[in-house]
């Protein structure tokens, strides 16, 4: 364990008695430019520790894979990312937290593996810390397409200072009470309160509304408190995803519902604290006729089943190896698609009128036995063959039979979404629509490719990244968007220093010639 987290365990049963934060620059004494001392001071400001009930129930369904706040209550953003499914329905997440102030108002803003608003959202607060929970009334807000939520929250004046909890429940219906029994997810994150002040500053983040088309970040560094004073001059930059075969937009920077700006360097003001959302686009995929192509010359869809029911209607055909959540197999049929290469397809002409359906991302093909329902399909080196021929029905959808034979029709499967044979349905359970999707032209310039792409790692707030090639700037940043470091290296390697240690950050490589690289790290120690 860090010592850091030992300290903190052992400040938080003390029972001696601390002064609370005054309203004034002895605030300064528990806020620390280093994260983790902050919280342990402030693990000691109250000799109250309020205790919570963990609900009884089980695991089922999505879960949050990252997780920020932003807003005037900010002082220092929860960073909160979860690459992989966590082992229980329950989740305390306290290694990363988030330093608030009482009396003004803040955004938790999370990302979901799969459309939270299949869900019922219910967030919970304590905010006078007496270990019982009360419901926030506003609901989230749901973006379906971006696959997150944003609650507003705002922090009472009289909110007793110290750590306390924020409770959010993710399950099919909505709960009797914040410690109800539950099939789903819940999740506790533990954040301090501390006293309003006439602060001069204001806390400034920024977000991508599609992490695989591009990326944001506040190139403006922030002071100690990781905030901007209010006058000054901060510049926001969105980047675009170069390495991406999609052809790609920034269409401007959002505030609220509002497009501010529609250039992706993006200089303002500070009058207020805000969250800006990088706005990207990628050409959208057009109803086709599916057609035979080759390696050398590809024509890629996105195959989505004709299924109507509102949870099986608009689930594409994706292959992707890290299970979990909704799915419990590689190849399945997923929502919403992304032009991300697990969801493309193309057809390779395998003789006889059939095809190999063949995966963008792997090169594997959809192979499968001749079972009936009870036999998921996968992806191998050499996949079956497929008849693909208009389906009959009026929605102009394809069947995909398999080795032509009309009894055996490929379909989604309802609940566990994985993919087999099935003998009825043409047209809508098993039938399929062939989505072409654009990708960008290539210029036919090919030094500015890298021959070794980078590859970086973190480690307790040190970065080493090799394969680099020429002159690169290296940004490090945060989940909110905040620089951590701004590098510049002449050499094939480069070793630097976090200005202070993050679990999860997003590295930005930017070389003089050539496509910029992003890299999501997570720091193996923390």
């Amino acid at each position: 364990m860090n010592i850091f987290f030992k300290f903190l365990a052992a400040a938080t049963v003390a029972t001696m008695t601390i002064p609370a934060i005054a309203a004034d620059d002895s605030s300064n004494d528990y806020i620390s430019s280093n994260p983790f001392e902050t919280m342990i001071r402030l693990g000691r400001i109250s000799e109250k520790s309020p205790v919570y009930q963990m609900p009884a129930g089980s695991a089922s369904g999505s879960y949050i894979s990252s997780a920020t706040t932003s807003g005037d209550a900010v002082i220092y953003p929860l960073g909160y990312a979860k690459p992989n499914s966590p082992s229980s329905y329950f989740a305390i997440v306290s290694k990363e937290t988030s330093l608030l102030i009482a009396g003004e108002t803040f955004e938790l803003n999370a990302t979901m593996t799969v459309d939270p608003s299949n869900y019922t959202l219910s967030t919970y607060t304590d905010w006078n810390r007496d270990g019982v929970f009360e419901k926030e009334s506003r609901p989230a807000q749901v973006a379906a397409s971006t696959k997150s939520f944003v609650q507003t929250i705002a922090i009472p004046e009289n909110a007793a200072l110290g750590k306390t909890r924020i409770r959010i429940r993710i399950e099919s219906t909505a709960p009797s009470s914040a410690d109800a029994s539950i099939s789903g997810r819940v999740y506790d994150f533990v954040v301090y309160v501390l006293e309003a002040s006439d602060r001069t500053d204001r806390f400034i983040s920024v977000s991508s509304n599609n992490d695989e088309l591009g990326t944001a970040i506040i190139e403006t560094p922030a002071n100690d408190a990781g905030r901007y004073e209010i006058g000054t001059q901060v510049t926001v930059k969105a980047i675009i995803n170069e390495n991406s075969e999609s052809a790609i937009e920034f269409k401007g920077w959002q505030e609220g519902n509002e497009i501010v700006s529609e250039e992706s360097v993006y200089t303002f003001t500070v009058t207020k604290s805000t969250s800006l959302i990088a706005v990207f686009e990628a050409a959208i995929p057009v109803l086709a006729t599916p057609e035979i192509s080759t390696a050398e010359d590809p024509i890629w869809y996105q195959i989505m089943n004709a299924h109507t029911d509102a949870n099986r209607k608009e689930r594409y055909i994706a292959y992707d190896t890290n299970t979990g959540g909704d799915y419990s197999t590689a190849l399945r049929v997923e929502k919403p698609a992304n032009q991300t290469d697990k969801f493309l397809w193309r057809l390779e002409n395998a003789g006889n009128n059939r095809v190999y359906i063949v995966n963008k991302g792997t090169n594997l093909q959809i192979p499968g036995s001749k079972v009936l329902e009870q036999a998921y399909f996968t992806a191998s080196t050499l996949g079956s063959q497929f008849t693909i021929e208009s389906s009959g029905h009026e929605n102009g959808s394809y069947s995909i039979k398999y080795e032509g034979d009309n009894s055996y029709l490929l379909n989604a499967q309802d609940g566990t979404w994985g993919v087999v044979l099935y003998n009825a349905g043409i047209g809508t359970g098993s039938g399929w629509y062939f989505y072409r999707v654009p990708l960008k032209t290539p210029t036919g310039i090919e030094n500015g490719d890298r021959s070794v792409a980078p590859k970086a790692h973190l480690y307790d707030g040190r970065l080493s990244i090799t394969g680099l090639d020429g002159r690169n700037t290296i940004k490090a940043v945060s989940l909110s968007g905040q620089l951590l470091g701004n590098y510049l290296s002449a050499d094939t390697v480069f070793e630097g220093e976090l200005k202070y240690p993050e679990r999860f950050i997003v590295l930005v490589i930017e070389p003089e010639n050539g496509k910029t690289t992003t890299l999501k790290l997570l720091d193996s120690k923390l």
